[in-house]
């Protein structure tokens, strides 16, 4: 099976929407092997699929991705999930043929330039791109649409890690994971629902335990942001998908927390207030959104309905 090199994206939610086209890769014949930013290892272990990561560092990650090309074969073939000009130099510096998007510049840069899709949601642009590529290697794809889930694998290691964590922390069967930070501002405004803390007394009298892992450098605002929830240590992003796919619930914004829900399966709502929600939307059959980026946020109303109509469920 030959392999494919796949620069993957450099946000936790797009690597999960890149998932089906990362999947129609090996289901069609080719070995994705990744290279991104460190944490995508852990996330992607149970996949199955060779991973190395990249700092950030050019000159190292220069010499990496030679080496790398070197074991590959004598002529690899890279694919560059990200639309950025560093990631197509990267690669040509490191003599792997590369098919991408052209954008930013540069096509010039590239082995095989696709045609840039129109408007679509990034689960299908990413789509797009490997099953474009497929067809200019002259490979035909497994599949021509996208398929309705996104289907992480998680290592035995992610469940028994998620099982020790509710045990060591006495998590009673039912809860609620909340991620109540978004990190940065979309054009202009924040990312986040400022109202997560109002969900905790209504979950608790539903007898649902709200639970807050952060990533380490965000454990500072969820506590600001959702005091009254038990805000516990971080951990990987593993054992986290895990913890997610055990929850009643997950409640996100629009962030990588939303992704790996979608990515696991697990019952979920998503609150839109700035972004676009034909884009980005969780690709997951049990996910509900609420607000959108022309209405705003939803109320705290909107949400703890939705919350009791699950949770029945």
């Amino acid at each position: 099976m030959p392999n494919i090199l796949c620069r993957l994206p450099n946000h936790i939610g797009d690597c999960c929407m890149a998932l089906p086209g990362l999947q129609l890769l090996e289901q069609s014949g080719f070995m994705p092997v990744l290279v991104g930013k460190r944490w995508a290892g852990d996330l992607f272990a149970g996949m199955g699929w060779r991973f190395d990561p990249i700092e950030g560092h050019v000159t190292e990650d220069m010499g990496r991705i030679r080496r790398l090309a070197a074991v590959l074969g004598e002529k690899p073939r890279g694919l560059l999930f990200p639309n950025s000009f560093s990631s197509a130099l990267l690669f040509s510096i490191g003599r792997v043929a590369s098919a991408g998007f052209g954008t930013d510049g540069r096509g010039f840069l590239l082995d095989k330039k696709l045609p840039e899709p129109g408007k679509m949601h990034e689960v299908e642009r990413f789509f797009t791109l490997a099953h474009s590529a497929l067809l200019a290697w002259g490979a035909k794809p497994a599949w021509d649409t996208v398929p309705p889930q996104l289907e992480l694998k998680l290592l035995t290691r992610h469940e028994a890690g998620a099982r020790n964590l509710i045990e060591k922390y006495d998590i009673p069967e039912r809860f609620a994971l909340l991620a109540p930070v978004a990190r940065g501002v979309h054009h202009g405004k924040k990312k986040s629902w400022p109202h997560f803390n109002a969900l905790c007394a209504p979950l608790r009298e539903m007898g649902i335990e709200p639970i807050v892992f952060p990533s380490p450098d965000e454990a500072a605002e969820a506590k600001v942001a959702c005091p009254d929830a038990r805000i516990l240590p971080p951990t990987t992003l593993g054992t986290f998908a895990a913890l997610a796919k055990k929850a009643s619930v997950v409640v996100a914004n629009d962030s990588g927390v939303s992704h790996i829900a979608a990515a696991v399966s697990a019952p979920q709502i998503t609150l839109i207030g700035v972004t676009d929600i034909t884009r980005t939307s969780p690709w997951n059959p049990k996910a509900v959104v609420l607000g959108n980026e022309k209405d705003g946020w939803p109320s705290v109303d909107t949400v703890l309905g939705e919350l009791t109509r699950l949770c029945a469920a």
